[in-house]
């Protein structure tokens, strides 16, 4: 049989040779995946068998951003196809061609930070690997750890990809507590929510990441669970300079790593064709539609594993107690029918998640509540005395000065959309309501992260999620429940309000 070459780069790698037949057939299946919906897509009228797959067999085919000539496939997947070509017994040969670039610039970090033991050991084992996914959980450091691998590799451009406005000023804000250049202060470049200040390290938000690279309208490219948000666009002119920094950046990092099966995600990705460096990090890098696949693709393999349960261990986060309440009734319709009925509009739902609040407060917590619709933020909004909505219509100065108020344990309740779900870091916060329900456990593991962080005589959290046993709704909190069972030191219990007294 003649021999397969492999040949590498940093965003994909060739194949040179045939695969015949089942071989390629198979191959394909390999490194593809089943959308979850795949058996009401599949028709044997367009001879799809409800695989995608991420090989593409020539530039006519090609479904990457960058088109590309002959069979290839995502560099991120080099172990899967390698382990393939064993099992089938298909000789094969890696030529690497990539390059590993020089460091170019002279940093260190700030005397008054220090990593953990468990941070620095994950940091050197990554340079090692120069590129995978960091499962760390919230209250893990992460942005303490990409600090850590921009330190060591040190090579300009670097970036640092983030999915939020939110997350971009926080991100910048980190990066310069932490590191030193030339022994100064670090100028930290800011692209995104319409500036474009380019440096040696810069934190890129994929919204203004992907304007830079397509022409396509904005509705077309937020696909996936990326909030779309109302940036402000940046000019052509600065585009054109972006996407020169995306093409030539040597590091790239990428914050809430889940959201990169997305296509505006894999697009930003392709575009990195110079970046060596390839690090996705999140307490949950994985996905509740099957298509974990295409993340693998842009980074690789796991290779390090930091759990919340670990660091509860360890007394850098809290023990959250997880209070399931069961709710129940008939409602008929489709999903957002029911939605609408048994979640948003429910008068003795939200009148419990408001005595739930209430009871939360009158035993010192602050209290955060995070839904999925604005109407329903609305409808608690007023209906909870001294409650504070906060959204991502919100402007920035109004976002900010709240998120300051509740760091300094000056809002007694908050109310917020989806904004709140990732990255937002307000220690004080100790009591949770989870009144969005949800399917996503991806979402629900985050979640549970704002309130677990460690913060002065801060001794546990307090956590309420819904146990909505109506149409839809109830696999939904079963999914959810078995999420956070995977924690060891999560306890979680049940309570029925129409059974018992307060739970709280």
């Amino acid at each position: 049989m003649t021999e397969v070459i492999l040949k590498v780069t940093n965003n994909s790698t060739f194949i040179d040779g045939v695969l015949k037949g089942q071989d390629y057939a198979s191959f394909k299946k390999s490194l593809g995946y089943q959308p979850e919906d795949a058996i009401w897509r599949t028709n044997p009228n367009y001879n799809w068998d409800g695989w995608i797959t991420t090989v593409c067999y020539n530039r006519k085919y090609c479904k990457c951003s960058v088109k590309k000539d002959g069979m290839h496939f995502p560099t991120g997947l080099l172990s899967k196809a390698t382990g393939f070509f064993k099992d089938n017994n298909i000789p094969y040969k890696i030529l690497d061609k990539r390059t590993c670039p020089s460091k170019n610039m002279t940093l260190s970090y700030n005397d008054s930070v220090q990593l953990r033991e468990y941070q620095d050991s994950v940091v050197t084992k990554s340079v090692q690997k120069s590129r995978g996914i960091i499962k760390a959980a919230t209250g893990s450091g992460k942005t303490c750890i990409s600090c850590g691998l921009v330190n060591i590799i040190s090579c300009a451009p670097s970036i640092f990809f983030v999915t939020s406005k939110d997350l971009l000023y926080q991100a910048k804000e980190e990066f310069e507590r932490f590191l030193l250049q030339d022994s100064k202060k670090i100028d930290i470049g800011v692209i995104g929510d319409g500036k474009c200040d380019i440096s040696d390290v810069n934190i890129v938000t994929v919204q203004t990441a992907i304007r830079s690279l397509t022409k396509k309208k904005k509705k077309s490219l937020m696909t996936g669970d990326i909030s779309i948000e109302d940036e402000k666009e940046v000019s052509d002119d600065n585009k054109l300079r972006i996407k020169e920094l995306i093409n030539n950046c040597k590091l790239m990092i990428c914050d809430e790593v889940q959201h990169w099966s997305s296509e505006t995600c894999q697009v930003v990705s392709d575009n990195c064709t110079n970046s060596y460096y390839r690090y996705g990090i999140s307490a949950t890098p994985f996905r509740d539609m099957g298509d974990d696949i295409l993340i693998d693709g842009c980074f690789g393999k796991t290779i390090s594993e930091i759990s919340a349960s670990f660091l509860i261990r360890e007394g850098f986060l809290v023990k959250p107690k997880i209070c399931f309440v069961h709710t129940s009734g008939v409602f008929k319709g489709n999903y957002h029918q029911v939605y609408s009925d048994a979640i948003v509009n429910n008068e003795y739902r939200n009148n419990l998640i408001k005595n739930i609040a209430f009871n939360m407060v009158e035993s010192g917590r602050q209290v955060l509540i995070l839904v999925k619709h604005i109407n329903h933020g609305k409808i608690l909004e007023e209906l909870i005395p001294g409650s504070k909505f906060v959204h991502g219509s919100s402007s920035r100065e109004i976002r900010k000065n709240h998120l300051d108020y509740m760091r300094e344990g000056g809002s007694h309740v908050t109310i917020a959309s989806t904004i709140f779900d990732e990255g937002i870091d307000v220690k004080p916060l100790d009591g949770l309501i989870l009144a969005g329900s949800g399917k996503s456990s991806t979402r629900a593991l985050q979640r549970i992260g704002r309130v677990i962080r460690k913060h002065e005589d801060k001794d546990g959290a307090f956590v309420v999620d819904f146990f909505d046993n109506v149409k839809y709704l109830k696999a939904h909190s079963k999914q959810r429940r078995k999420m956070y069972s995977t924690e060891p030191e999560f306890e979680v219990f049940d309570f029925d309000p129409s059974v018992e007294g307060s739970c709280l």
